[in-house]
């Protein structure tokens, strides 16, 4: 990919280092091509259009947002007000403020873009700000283009979202998702219906990340995990997890650990998928098994029961938007990730990305195999703190509705959390309306 940048700039040289991490991530090394999966560029092209900006150049910024714009859809809507600040810039106001009153209309809560609206349709003198040294010289407000630059461009650290490519699939055959989701459906009533209670060896390696997007020497810890799984009554669900510390402070378990995971699976239980747009998009190959692949996002006019931050008491929905693969045989869940459908800034929540691996747990009782985490990775950028988190899960035992035998839920005063600290995800119950 070429990229031009004006001559004896520092700036544009980083950024042409960054646009060659965020391919070299993005596509595992893979040649970028036109036709190939061209929404992964947006990035590269915003942070151009921010470099021209502040460097006086208005026409190649417009060039370079619109562009990224064009790619990214609705993943690039923060370049908005680049485009806007540009457009200004070059003498076309009139333009600056449609977008930008197109934008706040959208994101009423992006202060920097309302303060940018305001002016230029205070001052009419700014019809005409110039481009050149003197625009060069002028200061951008650094919240200006946070939506841009508030996740880490090189994506060194951060998968990509899950709507910025279509991962291969092996055919296009039309399928029947109504045939899909009702088996797959099934098999989480079934498992729902028959397990009251797990219990796990978990294990965690947690990183920060800096603002450079480099992590820090991974800490390890071991849990004792439990979760308590079933229908309080119908159609609602309940998903509890208790984790035991093994000697540690109870301050890593509470500021560390993401909750919730138990409960992702659960959009593909009847009482759930009701809330989601649900695609097909054809038959994919995952570690040799033929699989559907399933792109799922949460519909606006339904109630999220799924994911939230719980911050200070006040829990504040996610909505969530991801993709499964589900066997083509057994239509057993295998893996699911997820994405924001968009940030918080309430929260200052930038990203929340979740990998879920499934695999067979054996169940003694009556010899079935039941479908559970056996890896998560968590990553989430939370008012500027970033991190990743990888789950293991081992030494399953399953407890079903019927058994004598029971796991006491932990006593108070135990070494064990079971409520989320602030700035921790949560499941959020559906509630009687």
């Amino acid at each position: 990919m070429l990229v031009r940048v004006p001559k004896g700039s520092i700036v544009s040289l980083l950024v042409c280092i960054q646009i060659s991490l965020c391919i070299t991530n993005a596509r595992g090394m893979q040649d970028v091509t036109p036709d190939s999966n061209q929404a992964f560029s947006w990035r590269p092209h915003a942070i151009l259009a921010e470099t021209y900006l502040r460097q006086g150049s208005a026409e190649s910024a417009i060039k370079e947002a619109e562009l990224a714009l064009e790619l990214g859809q609705g993943q690039a809507t923060a370049v908005r007000p680049i485009l806007a600040r540009a457009l200004a810039d070059y003498g076309d106001k009139d333009r600056a403020i449609s977008i930008l009153q197109e934008h706040v209309k959208e994101y009423p809560s992006d202060v920097a873009a309302n303060i940018l609206l305001e002016s230029l349709q205070s001052y009419p003198l700014l019809n005409k700000l110039g481009s050149g040294p003197a625009a060069a010289n002028r200061k951008i407000d650094p919240t200006l283009a946070a939506g841009v630059t508030s996740l880490p461009l090189n994506s060194g650290w951060l998968p990509p979202d899950v709507d910025e490519w279509v991962p291969p699939l092996v055919s296009r055959a039309s399928c029947d998702l109504e045939d899909i989701l009702q088996k797959a459906g099934n098999r989480i009533r079934e498992f729902v219906s028959n397990v009251d209670r797990f219990t796990a060896t978990e294990t965690l390696e947690y990183e920060k990340i800096n603002k450079s997007g480099i992590a820090s020497r991974p800490e390890t810890r071991k849990f004792d995990y439990v979760v308590s799984v079933g229908e309080v009554r119908p159609g609602m669900l309940s998903v509890d997890e208790y984790r035991h510390n093994r000697g540690f402070e109870d301050d890593f378990l509470n500021a560390v650990t993401a909750r919730g995971l138990p409960a992702i699976v659960l959009i593909f239980h009847p009482y759930e998928a009701v809330n989601f747009e649900m695609t097909c998009e054809g038959l994919a190959q995952l570690k040799g098994t033929r699989v559907w692949q399933l792109h799922f996002r949460q519909r606006s006019d339904k109630p999220n029961r799924i994911r939230a931050y719980r911050v200070n008491g006040t829990p504040y929905l996610v909505s969530l938007k991801g993709r499964a693969w589900i066997a083509e045989d057994s239509y057993q869940v295998l893996k699911i990730e997820t994405s924001l459908v968009e940030p918080v800034p309430q929260i200052g929540l930038a990203a929340d990305h979740t990998i879920i691996e499934y695999g067979p747990v054996h169940f003694k009782k009556d010899g079935t195999d039941m479908w559970l985490p056996q890896s998560a990775d968590v990553y989430s950028d939370l008012k500027a703190r970033r991190r990743h988190e990888h789950h293991s899960f081992t030494n399953y035992l399953l407890f079903s509705v019927g058994d004598l035998q029971r796991i006491s839920a932990p006593k108070a005063g135990d070494n064990s959390s079971s409520n989320p600290s602030d700035d921790q995800p949560d499941l959020i119950r559906p509630k009687d309306s």
